[in-house]
């Protein structure tokens, strides 16, 4: 894990994604005392998501995230692009919170926004030093990460916790509980740990004596 008090950005194409695919890791960084803030870049309305986002922000405060660190792009949801209008919009954020590490979706995925969400990212983020790459339901096999957080009961609890919030999504099978704690637990087992979540690097850059 990255030193105490660094910006994490995190960047979903809709409510519900980043909790999936990082939730755990988002509470860890919170308990280390890092500032974190979330990225939403459609309301998820053809998902059958609140349009009040209400669902969405009872989730980020189960996690910890203070409501002025949570921020809607509102594009269209079902056609985020990989445009020179959403990576500026990515970059003007990733600059004003002066961000040192990213999380976003891994472009290998059925969802058309998720891989135009990853790409955007990609070069939103070319000049950080750290971006990591995370799974998802309908991320494409083989995902195959390098990098792994190891998730206390507590962290896993939270994030079960904060996608519970996500009541319309739960009744149609997108947050299924039980994979995300087999998910949690298969990760960790190469590890010889109870939990991890994984990911896939997109790049990580060392700079100065660090290597």
């Amino acid at each position: 894990m990255v030193n105490k008090k660094n910006n994490i950005l995190v960047v979903g194409a809709h409510p519900d994604d980043v909790e999936l695919g990082c939730g755990g890791t988002i509470a860890k960084h919170l308990f280390l005392e890092d500032n974190v803030f979330i990225l939403v870049m459609t309301n998820g309305d053809k998902g059958s998501h609140t349009l009040d986002m209400q669902e969405c922000l009872a989730s980020m405060k189960v996690l910890g995230i203070s409501r002025e660190n949570i921020f809607f792009a509102s594009f269209e949801d079902g056609f985020l692009a990989d445009s020179q209008e959403v990576v500026n919009l990515i970059e003007s954020y990733i600059k004003r919170l002066n961000i040192n590490r990213v999380y976003t979706h891994h472009p290998n995925d059925r969802h058309q926004d998720h891989r135009h969400c990853s790409y955007a990212v990609s070069s939103a983020a070319r000049k950080i030093a750290e971006i990591f790459l995370f799974q998802g339901p309908s991320t494409k096999h083989p995902f195959e990460p390098h990098y792994f957080v190891e998730l206390s009961q507590d962290h896993l609890k939270k994030k079960i916790e904060a996608l519970n919030c996500y009541k319309s999504q739960v009744e149609k099978g997108i947050v299924d509980v039980k994979w995300i704690e087999h998910l949690a637990g298969f990760h960790g087992i190469p590890q010889q740990s109870s939990y991890a979540e994984a990911f896939a690097i997109n790049h990580v850059f060392k700079r100065g004596e660090d290597v």
